[in-house]
């Protein structure tokens, strides 16, 4: 039946007819559009949790990588500071060695 037919045929039962096919209309699109927002609402939260989920492991690696980082740039500066202490004391020990040195040949040398 063509859309124009059944209009007809309502106009012919009276204006409690129409009105009574505009209030099922009418609950029909309440119900869809319920129906819908609660599909969307669903999706929505979906959507939502997968974000929240890809945030907190992105979080998570970012944290790692923070971390490592820190600790090798910790243990690098330490490193470096320790490698220059011990070429200074390095240094102290071969002149102190050469100056040992020097005075043992001297005495040697005095004692001939």
């Amino acid at each position: 039946m063509e859309w124009a037919g059944f209009f007809h045929l309502i106009q012919s039962w009276g204006p409690s007819a129409i009105s009574s096919a505009l209030v099922f209309v009418v609950i029909y699109l309440i119900k869809k559009v319920d129906t819908n927002s609660k599909e969307d609402a669903k999706r929505s939260q979906e959507l939502r949790d997968y974000i929240n989920n890809s945030l907190n492991r992105f979080g998570e690696r970012l944290s790692i990588v923070e971390k490592d980082y820190v600790k090798n740039e910790f243990f690098y500066q330490n490193l470096s500071g320790w490698r220059s202490e011990i070429n200074r004391l390095s240094d102290q020990i071969n002149t102190q060695f050469s100056n040992i040195f020097q005075s043992i040949v001297q005495l040697l040398k005095g004692n001939k």
